[in-house]
């Protein structure tokens, strides 16, 4: 089975202003696709991401620099992951598709990035 990276990605603060009871059956609906997932053996991990304290390194004058972000003029940001395992991409996709964060807002959207295997990666390098 390959793996998959699903970041959600959103609307900064489109959640801001939800009632407290809004956000928690928001919640409850992640929590039950995840645990369907795990039952299947298909989720092997996610969080959501805390907001705030994101920090970026970049290179300048060949040198790492320390900035703040996201910033407000970012038309989205990622505020949480999951990785899942799939026999392929088209599964992947269909799972991508299930989940609440496409459901949940118009302009929320998942990415889905397959992770590559290491142990072969190291393996093929005689490591």
């Amino acid at each position: 089975m390959a793996q998959y990276l699903l970041l959600l990605h959103h609307a900064p603060n489109y959640n801001m202003d939800l009632p407290r009871e809004k956000m928690m059956e928001m919640t409850k609906r992640y929590i039950a696709w995840a645990d369907s997932l795990r039952q299947k053996g298909k989720m092997t991990g996610g969080e959501k991401l805390a907001v705030g304290g994101v920090r970026h390194i970049k290179l300048k004058d060949g040198k790492p620099v320390t900035s703040d972000g996201p910033y407000a003029e970012a038309k989205d940001v990622i505020g949480g992951y999951f990785v899942i395992e799939a026999k392929n991409a088209a599964e992947a996709e269909a799972i991508a598709k299930d989940c609440p964060h496409v459901a949940i807002a118009a302009a929320n959207w998942v990415e889905i990035l397959p992770i590559e295997d290491m142990a072969q990666v190291r393996a093929a390098a005689g490591g």
